[in-house]
Protein backbone atom coordinates (compact mmCIF):
# COMPACT_ATOMS: atom_id res chain seq x y z
CA UNK A 1 0.00 0.00 0.00
CA UNK A 2 1.50 3.55 -1.00
CA UNK A 3 0.12 6.57 -0.28
CA UNK A 4 1.40 10.40 -0.82
CA UNK A 5 0.11 13.10 1.44
CA UNK A 6 1.26 16.76 1.37
CA UNK A 7 1.43 18.61 4.51
CA UNK A 8 2.22 22.28 5.36
CA UNK A 9 4.48 23.09 8.04
CA UNK A 10 4.33 26.46 9.72
CA UNK A 11 8.04 27.75 10.57
CA UNK A 12 9.04 31.06 12.71
CA UNK A 13 12.54 32.55 12.87
CA UNK A 14 14.37 35.64 14.69
CA UNK A 15 14.20 38.27 12.23
CA UNK A 16 13.13 39.31 8.44
CA UNK A 17 15.80 41.36 6.51
CA UNK A 18 16.80 42.32 2.75
CA UNK A 19 20.27 41.80 1.80
CA UNK A 20 22.83 41.45 -1.18
CA UNK A 21 24.05 38.35 -2.54
CA UNK A 22 26.72 36.72 -0.88
CA UNK A 23 30.04 35.57 -3.02
CA UNK A 24 29.33 32.09 -3.06
CA UNK A 25 25.55 33.02 -4.46
CA UNK A 26 26.67 34.90 -7.15
CA UNK A 27 29.29 32.58 -8.12
CA UNK A 28 26.32 30.03 -8.43
CA UNK A 29 24.28 32.06 -10.39
CA UNK A 30 27.29 32.53 -13.19
CA UNK A 31 27.82 29.11 -13.51
CA UNK A 32 24.24 28.10 -14.82
CA UNK A 33 25.07 24.51 -13.69
CA UNK A 34 25.08 23.95 -10.19
CA UNK A 35 23.21 20.96 -9.27
CA UNK A 36 20.47 20.63 -6.33
CA UNK A 37 22.29 19.22 -3.24
CA UNK A 38 20.68 15.96 -2.15
CA UNK A 39 20.77 13.58 0.82
CA UNK A 40 19.11 10.74 1.98
CA UNK A 41 18.78 10.24 5.95
CA UNK A 42 18.00 6.81 7.77
CA UNK A 43 16.58 8.33 10.77
CA UNK A 44 16.04 6.97 14.26
CA UNK A 45 12.86 5.48 14.91
CA UNK A 46 10.40 8.66 15.38
CA UNK A 47 6.76 8.99 15.10
CA UNK A 48 5.83 11.94 12.17
CA UNK A 49 4.78 14.62 14.97
CA UNK A 50 8.14 14.38 15.42
CA UNK A 51 9.74 14.44 12.79
CA UNK A 52 7.70 17.57 11.48
CA UNK A 53 8.28 19.47 14.84
CA UNK A 54 12.49 18.48 13.87
CA UNK A 55 12.00 19.86 10.78
CA UNK A 56 9.47 23.05 11.33
CA UNK A 57 13.11 23.57 13.76
CA UNK A 58 15.59 23.08 11.56
CA UNK A 59 14.26 25.79 9.36
CA UNK A 60 13.73 28.39 11.81
CA UNK A 61 17.28 27.87 13.23
CA UNK A 62 19.14 28.40 9.68
CA UNK A 63 18.33 31.53 7.65
CA UNK A 64 19.60 29.92 4.44
CA UNK A 65 16.59 27.82 4.44
CA UNK A 66 14.02 30.58 4.65
CA UNK A 67 15.69 32.43 2.14
CA UNK A 68 14.19 33.62 -1.39
CA UNK A 69 15.17 36.12 -4.30
CA UNK A 70 13.68 39.26 -5.09
CA UNK A 71 13.94 40.95 -8.45
CA UNK A 72 13.13 39.61 -11.89
CA UNK A 73 11.38 36.72 -12.73
CA UNK A 74 13.41 33.82 -11.96
CA UNK A 75 16.54 35.60 -11.28
CA UNK A 76 18.65 32.17 -12.14
CA UNK A 77 18.45 32.21 -15.66
CA UNK A 78 19.67 35.94 -15.66
CA UNK A 79 23.34 36.14 -18.33
CA UNK A 80 26.30 35.44 -16.15
CA UNK A 81 27.67 38.08 -18.67
CA UNK A 82 25.42 40.98 -16.33
CA UNK A 83 28.62 40.75 -14.28
CA UNK A 84 28.02 43.44 -11.37
CA UNK A 85 24.59 44.32 -13.10
CA UNK A 86 23.20 40.76 -11.42
CA UNK A 87 24.57 42.02 -7.37
CA UNK A 88 22.01 45.29 -8.18
CA UNK A 89 18.98 43.34 -9.17
CA UNK A 90 19.02 40.41 -7.06
CA UNK A 91 18.88 41.13 -3.53
CA UNK A 92 18.22 37.81 -0.55
CA UNK A 93 15.16 38.13 1.44
CA UNK A 94 15.14 36.35 4.75
CA UNK A 95 11.89 35.70 6.27
CA UNK A 96 10.79 35.71 9.65
CA UNK A 97 8.18 33.07 9.33
CA UNK A 98 6.28 30.86 6.28
CA UNK A 99 4.79 27.45 5.37
CA UNK A 100 6.87 24.88 3.59
CA UNK A 101 5.17 22.11 1.86
CA UNK A 102 6.12 18.50 3.36
CA UNK A 103 5.56 15.17 1.39
CA UNK A 104 4.07 11.94 3.54
CA UNK A 105 4.83 8.96 1.63
CA UNK A 106 3.18 6.04 3.80
CA UNK A 107 4.23 2.64 2.46
CA UNK A 108 4.73 -1.41 3.62
CA UNK A 109 7.61 -1.69 4.80
CA UNK A 110 8.94 -3.70 2.10
CA UNK A 111 8.20 -0.78 -0.65
CA UNK A 112 10.76 1.47 1.10
CA UNK A 113 13.22 1.28 -0.98
CA UNK A 114 11.25 2.06 -3.96
CA UNK A 115 9.44 4.94 -2.71
CA UNK A 116 12.48 6.67 -2.03
CA UNK A 117 14.23 6.75 -5.06
CA UNK A 118 10.96 8.05 -6.27
CA UNK A 119 11.02 10.60 -3.97
CA UNK A 120 14.67 11.58 -4.58
CA UNK A 121 14.29 11.79 -7.81
CA UNK A 122 10.83 13.75 -8.02
CA UNK A 123 12.25 16.35 -5.17
CA UNK A 124 16.09 16.30 -7.07
CA UNK A 125 15.50 16.49 -10.65
CA UNK A 126 13.14 19.73 -10.99
CA UNK A 127 14.89 23.23 -10.53
CA UNK A 128 14.03 25.39 -7.93
CA UNK A 129 12.30 28.84 -9.00
CA UNK A 130 13.87 30.79 -5.84
CA UNK A 131 11.13 33.71 -6.23
CA UNK A 132 8.39 31.74 -5.45
CA UNK A 133 9.93 28.64 -3.77
CA UNK A 134 11.65 27.93 -0.53
CA UNK A 135 15.23 26.14 -1.04
CA UNK A 136 14.10 23.13 1.13
CA UNK A 137 12.42 20.05 -0.27
CA UNK A 138 11.67 17.59 2.34
CA UNK A 139 10.03 13.97 1.75
CA UNK A 140 9.49 11.73 4.77
CA UNK A 141 9.02 7.96 3.82
CA UNK A 142 6.69 6.51 6.72
CA UNK A 143 6.41 2.48 7.28
CA UNK A 144 4.11 0.76 9.68
CA UNK A 145 3.51 4.24 11.23
CA UNK A 146 7.65 5.15 11.87
CA UNK A 147 9.30 7.80 9.83
CA UNK A 148 12.26 5.56 8.53
CA UNK A 149 13.51 7.69 5.65
CA UNK A 150 13.98 11.41 4.81
CA UNK A 151 15.03 12.88 1.61
CA UNK A 152 15.95 16.59 1.69
CA UNK A 153 17.25 18.64 -1.49
CA UNK A 154 18.34 22.15 -1.32
CA UNK A 155 19.04 24.83 -3.80
CA UNK A 156 22.85 25.35 -4.69
CA UNK A 157 22.15 29.11 -4.19
CA UNK A 158 20.99 28.02 -0.25
CA UNK A 159 23.80 25.59 0.64
CA UNK A 160 27.25 23.72 -0.90
CA UNK A 161 27.54 20.00 -0.18
CA UNK A 162 29.45 21.27 3.29
CA UNK A 163 26.65 23.09 4.33
CA UNK A 164 24.03 20.55 3.57
CA UNK A 165 26.34 18.51 5.66
CA UNK A 166 25.86 20.29 8.51
CA UNK A 167 21.97 20.79 7.58
CA UNK A 168 21.86 16.79 7.66
CA UNK A 169 23.90 16.81 11.13
CA UNK A 170 21.64 19.77 12.87
CA UNK A 171 18.05 17.48 12.14
CA UNK A 172 19.96 14.68 13.39
CA UNK A 173 20.18 15.86 16.66
CA UNK A 174 17.03 17.73 16.75
CA UNK A 175 15.14 14.16 16.17
CA UNK A 176 16.93 12.66 18.88
CA UNK A 177 15.73 15.72 20.93
CA UNK A 178 19.40 17.51 21.13
CA UNK A 179 19.61 21.16 20.22
CA UNK A 180 22.46 21.89 17.67
CA UNK A 181 24.53 25.19 18.37
CA UNK A 182 23.73 28.07 16.06
CA UNK A 183 26.88 29.51 13.61
CA UNK A 184 28.15 32.32 14.03
CA UNK A 185 27.85 33.15 10.65
CA UNK A 186 24.97 33.91 8.50
CA UNK A 187 24.69 34.58 5.02
CA UNK A 188 22.42 37.76 5.12
CA UNK A 189 25.26 39.32 7.07
CA UNK A 190 28.36 37.41 5.10
CA UNK A 191 26.83 39.23 2.15
CA UNK A 192 27.14 42.95 3.93
CA UNK A 193 30.82 41.81 5.13
CA UNK A 194 31.73 41.21 1.66
CA UNK A 195 30.80 44.15 0.36
CA UNK A 196 31.72 46.43 2.92
CA UNK A 197 35.06 45.12 3.74
CA UNK A 198 35.55 42.33 0.37
CA UNK A 199 37.72 44.40 -1.48
CA UNK A 200 41.38 43.30 -0.97
CA UNK A 201 40.70 39.39 -1.31
CA UNK A 202 38.99 40.38 -4.23
CA UNK A 203 41.98 42.24 -5.51
CA UNK A 204 44.31 39.50 -4.35
CA UNK A 205 42.57 36.69 -6.38
CA UNK A 206 42.25 39.15 -9.57
CA UNK A 207 46.29 39.45 -9.48
CA UNK A 208 46.65 35.56 -8.56
CA UNK A 209 44.23 34.79 -11.71
CA UNK A 210 45.85 37.30 -14.14
CA UNK A 211 49.98 36.04 -13.06
CA UNK A 212 49.09 32.43 -13.66
CA UNK A 213 46.80 32.75 -17.01
CA UNK A 214 49.77 34.58 -18.55
CA UNK A 215 51.77 31.19 -18.26
CA UNK A 216 49.07 29.32 -20.71
CA UNK A 217 47.74 29.08 -23.83
CA UNK A 218 44.04 29.68 -22.99
CA UNK A 219 41.33 27.62 -25.35
CA UNK A 220 37.59 29.05 -25.83
CA UNK A 221 34.99 26.71 -24.90
CA UNK A 222 32.63 26.48 -28.40
CA UNK A 223 28.87 27.45 -27.27
CA UNK A 224 26.12 24.62 -27.36
CA UNK A 225 25.57 21.70 -25.09
CA UNK A 226 28.48 19.67 -24.22
CA UNK A 227 28.57 15.67 -24.92
CA UNK A 228 28.53 13.51 -21.46
CA UNK A 229 29.68 10.18 -20.72
CA UNK A 230 29.35 8.71 -17.54
CA UNK A 231 31.83 5.62 -16.19
CA UNK A 232 30.52 3.64 -13.12
CA UNK A 233 33.62 2.24 -11.77
CA UNK A 234 34.48 1.34 -8.15
CA UNK A 235 37.44 0.00 -9.25
CA UNK A 236 38.84 3.52 -10.49
CA UNK A 237 37.75 4.83 -6.95
CA UNK A 238 39.80 2.56 -5.53
CA UNK A 239 42.94 3.29 -8.12
CA UNK A 240 42.74 7.00 -6.69
CA UNK A 241 42.25 5.99 -3.17
CA UNK A 242 45.70 3.49 -3.54
CA UNK A 243 47.67 6.83 -5.38
CA UNK A 244 46.04 9.24 -2.45
CA UNK A 245 47.70 7.28 0.04
CA UNK A 246 50.87 6.27 -0.93
CA UNK A 247 51.30 10.48 -1.74
CA UNK A 248 49.52 11.36 1.73
CA UNK A 249 47.44 13.62 -0.34
CA UNK A 250 43.01 13.29 -1.28
CA UNK A 251 41.89 11.53 -3.84
CA UNK A 252 40.23 14.65 -5.34
CA UNK A 253 44.07 15.78 -5.55
CA UNK A 254 45.21 12.56 -7.82
CA UNK A 255 41.48 13.24 -9.41
CA UNK A 256 43.06 16.56 -10.78
CA UNK A 257 46.38 15.60 -11.16
CA UNK A 258 44.96 12.64 -13.57
CA UNK A 259 42.77 14.78 -15.47
CA UNK A 260 45.41 17.81 -16.15
CA UNK A 261 47.91 14.94 -17.85
CA UNK A 262 44.82 13.11 -20.00
CA UNK A 263 43.62 16.88 -20.84
CA UNK A 264 47.27 17.94 -21.60
CA UNK A 265 48.00 15.06 -23.50
CA UNK A 266 45.01 15.44 -25.88
CA UNK A 267 45.15 18.88 -26.35
CA UNK A 268 49.13 18.40 -26.87
CA UNK A 269 49.76 21.26 -24.02
CA UNK A 270 52.55 20.75 -21.28
CA UNK A 271 50.79 23.82 -19.05
CA UNK A 272 47.19 23.01 -18.20
CA UNK A 273 45.18 25.21 -16.29
CA UNK A 274 42.04 23.94 -13.94
CA UNK A 275 39.47 25.44 -12.39
CA UNK A 276 38.98 23.25 -9.41
CA UNK A 277 35.86 23.78 -6.18
CA UNK A 278 37.25 25.17 -2.92
CA UNK A 279 35.31 24.38 0.06
CA UNK A 280 36.23 27.71 1.56
CA UNK A 281 35.57 25.85 5.20
CA UNK A 282 39.02 25.97 6.44
CA UNK A 283 38.60 30.26 7.08
CA UNK A 284 37.13 30.00 10.65
CA UNK A 285 34.00 32.31 9.76
CA UNK A 286 33.12 29.75 6.95
CA UNK A 287 33.59 27.04 8.84
CA UNK A 288 30.10 25.89 10.27
CA UNK A 289 28.11 28.40 8.27
CA UNK A 290 25.00 26.97 6.86
CA UNK A 291 24.91 28.48 2.99
CA UNK A 292 26.60 28.10 -0.24
CA UNK A 293 30.74 29.90 -0.24
CA UNK A 294 32.69 27.47 -2.32
CA UNK A 295 34.31 28.84 -4.88
CA UNK A 296 36.49 28.21 -8.17
CA UNK A 297 40.11 28.32 -7.29
CA UNK A 298 43.08 28.08 -10.12
CA UNK A 299 45.22 25.29 -10.55
CA UNK A 300 48.21 25.68 -13.23
CA UNK A 301 49.95 22.49 -13.56
CA UNK A 302 53.42 21.99 -15.88
CA UNK A 303 52.88 18.32 -17.00
CA UNK A 304 56.91 18.42 -17.40
CA UNK A 305 57.52 16.00 -14.83
CA UNK A 306 59.81 12.66 -14.21
CA UNK A 307 56.04 11.02 -12.79
CA UNK A 308 53.04 10.70 -12.25
CA UNK A 309 53.74 10.93 -8.75
CA UNK A 310 55.38 14.00 -9.26
CA UNK A 311 52.35 15.63 -10.75
CA UNK A 312 50.80 14.43 -7.74
CA UNK A 313 53.12 16.34 -5.27
CA UNK A 314 53.10 19.31 -7.39
CA UNK A 315 49.30 19.30 -8.06
CA UNK A 316 48.86 18.87 -4.02
CA UNK A 317 51.26 22.28 -3.77
CA UNK A 318 49.39 24.36 -6.99
CA UNK A 319 46.01 23.56 -4.73
CA UNK A 320 47.13 24.51 -0.75
CA UNK A 321 48.17 27.61 -3.19
CA UNK A 322 44.78 28.36 -4.69
CA UNK A 323 42.73 27.82 -1.83
CA UNK A 324 44.28 31.46 -0.98
CA UNK A 325 43.09 32.80 -3.54
CA UNK A 326 39.17 31.95 -3.65
CA UNK A 327 37.37 33.95 -2.05
CA UNK A 328 36.19 36.52 -4.72
CA UNK A 329 33.53 38.86 -6.13
CA UNK A 330 32.98 36.40 -8.53
CA UNK A 331 31.61 39.66 -11.02
CA UNK A 332 34.58 41.31 -10.60
CA UNK A 333 36.89 38.69 -11.48
CA UNK A 334 35.19 37.24 -14.45
CA UNK A 335 35.58 41.58 -15.15
CA UNK A 336 39.13 41.73 -14.53
CA UNK A 337 40.06 38.30 -16.09
CA UNK A 338 38.04 37.59 -19.17
CA UNK A 339 40.18 34.46 -20.02
CA UNK A 340 39.00 31.40 -18.16
CA UNK A 341 39.85 27.50 -18.07
CA UNK A 342 38.07 25.42 -19.85
CA UNK A 343 38.40 22.65 -17.68
CA UNK A 344 37.35 22.04 -14.30
CA UNK A 345 37.15 19.16 -11.76
CA UNK A 346 34.11 18.80 -9.14
CA UNK A 347 34.73 16.54 -6.50
CA UNK A 348 31.87 15.28 -5.01
CA UNK A 349 31.90 14.64 -1.21
CA UNK A 350 31.99 10.62 -0.73
CA UNK A 351 28.73 8.64 -0.35
CA UNK A 352 26.81 11.46 -2.48
CA UNK A 353 25.80 11.05 -5.89
CA UNK A 354 23.50 13.10 -7.19
CA UNK A 355 20.51 11.98 -9.61
CA UNK A 356 20.33 13.03 -13.52
CA UNK A 357 19.67 16.61 -13.90
CA UNK A 358 16.92 17.07 -15.75
CA UNK A 359 18.58 18.77 -18.50
CA UNK A 360 22.19 18.57 -19.90
CA UNK A 361 24.79 20.11 -17.83
CA UNK A 362 25.68 23.31 -19.05
CA UNK A 363 29.16 24.33 -18.88
CA UNK A 364 31.63 25.65 -20.88
CA UNK A 365 34.22 23.53 -21.61
CA UNK A 366 35.40 20.29 -19.86
CA UNK A 367 33.81 19.77 -16.45
CA UNK A 368 35.13 16.76 -14.88
CA UNK A 369 32.26 15.58 -11.27
CA UNK A 370 33.76 12.66 -9.60
CA UNK A 371 31.57 11.04 -7.19
CA UNK A 372 31.56 8.15 -4.90
CA UNK A 373 31.35 4.87 -7.63
CA UNK A 374 31.26 6.90 -11.32
CA UNK A 375 33.14 10.04 -12.96
CA UNK A 376 31.48 11.79 -15.58
CA UNK A 377 32.62 13.83 -18.05
CA UNK A 378 30.89 16.90 -19.70
CA UNK A 379 33.13 18.09 -23.21
CA UNK A 380 32.68 19.88 -26.32
CA UNK A 381 33.79 16.58 -28.44
CA UNK A 382 36.47 18.68 -30.53
CA UNK A 383 38.16 20.14 -27.68
CA UNK A 384 37.92 16.51 -25.54
CA UNK A 385 36.65 13.46 -26.60
CA UNK A 386 34.80 12.46 -23.91
CA UNK A 387 35.18 8.33 -24.19
CA UNK A 388 38.90 8.87 -24.99
CA UNK A 389 39.35 11.21 -22.15
CA UNK A 390 37.36 8.31 -19.31
CA UNK A 391 39.47 5.53 -20.69
CA UNK A 392 42.90 7.53 -20.47
CA UNK A 393 42.24 8.95 -17.29
CA UNK A 394 40.90 5.03 -15.92
CA UNK A 395 43.97 3.77 -17.77
CA UNK A 396 46.44 6.31 -16.00
CA UNK A 397 45.08 5.65 -12.54
CA UNK A 398 44.92 1.94 -12.72
CA UNK A 399 48.30 2.34 -13.79
CA UNK A 400 49.79 4.61 -10.64
CA UNK A 401 48.10 2.54 -8.42
CA UNK A 402 49.25 -0.36 -9.47
CA UNK A 403 52.53 0.10 -10.74
CA UNK A 404 52.14 -1.20 -14.32
CA UNK A 405 52.97 -0.02 -17.63
CA UNK A 406 50.79 2.64 -19.23
CA UNK A 407 49.01 2.52 -22.73
CA UNK A 408 50.27 5.36 -24.35
CA UNK A 409 48.23 8.36 -24.83
CA UNK A 410 48.56 10.41 -27.82
CA UNK A 411 46.92 13.76 -28.98
CA UNK A 412 43.83 13.05 -31.96
CA UNK A 413 45.07 13.54 -35.06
Amino acid sequence: MKARVTMKIVFTGERSLVAPLTWGQRHVMRQHSALNVTRVLDTPPVLLPLAVDAITALVGRHEALRTRLIGPDRPEDLPADLADGVAELVRQQVASTGALTLDVLHCAPEETATVLAGARTRLATRAFNHVEEWPLRVAVVVAADIVVHMVLVCSPLAVDDNGMDLVVKDLGLLLRGALPVRSATRPADEAQRQRETGAPLTERAIRHWRTQLRRVTLVDAPPGEPAAVTLRSTALGNAAHVVAQRHGVRPSTVYLAAFAKVVGTLTDENLVPLRTVVSNRFHPDCRDVVASVAQDGLVVLDLAVPSFGDLVTQTWRAVVRAHRFARYDPDKLAKAVPGRPFACVDVRPLGQREPPPATPHPVGGAHLTVGRAEVTLHSDTTLVPVEDCLRALENLLFSAAYQVKPERVAPPA
